[in-house]
């Protein structure tokens, strides 16, 4: 594995506190069993799928919520964990071309220039996240009654 690759999949993208609650409704925070996920009927098994949906939803969308360096941001689990692994490659590759990365300088680069470039996929990553989960939430906010629409998040894909 190169440097790059190594370094995006230690990234740990993180979400605003302010969606905390909206996230532990719709995904299973934690570990667990898939048995565990099924009972407790949240429409996410795990955050990171939550959090992958809201990327493309604000990537799909181009709601973007540009955050402030002095952000609290909640982080979760590195990106390598990620599961499947194509749709994982699909959002950095989303993110990578959404940013400012130099890919033709990225191959000369030292240590310190690659990390920047790798910061640069993390606020992408984050920006369209964060901006998906507004969006998303915004949503329920409007319409409460969307708590009982087992389909709304395949729903929001088709439109």
């Amino acid at each position: 594995m190169n440097v790059l690759e190594n370094k995006l999949g230690k990234l740990k993208p993180g979400y605003l506190l302010q969606f905390e609650g909206f996230i532990e409704l719709h995904s299973q925070k934690g570990g667990g069993s898939e048995g565990d996920k099924y009972i407790q009927a949240k429409s996410f098994s795990n955050v990171y799928e939550l959090y992958i949906y809201s990327f493309f939803v604000g990537l799909y969308k181009n709601e973007r919520y540009d955050l402030a360096d002095d952000d609290k941001l909640s982080r979760f689990w590195e990106i390598e964990n990620w599961r499947p692994s194509e749709l994982v490659e699909s959002l950095l590759a989303c993110a990578i071309a959404e940013s400012n990365f130099d890919m033709i300088a990225i191959e000369d680069g030292d240590d310190e220039f690659i990390s920047e470039q790798v910061k640069l996929v993390k606020r992408e990553i984050e920006t369209y996240a964060n901006g998906g989960l507004k969006y998303i939430k915004s949503e329920f906010d409007n319409d409460p009654e969307l708590i009982d629409d087992d389909t709304y998040f395949l729903k929001l894909l088709s439109t």
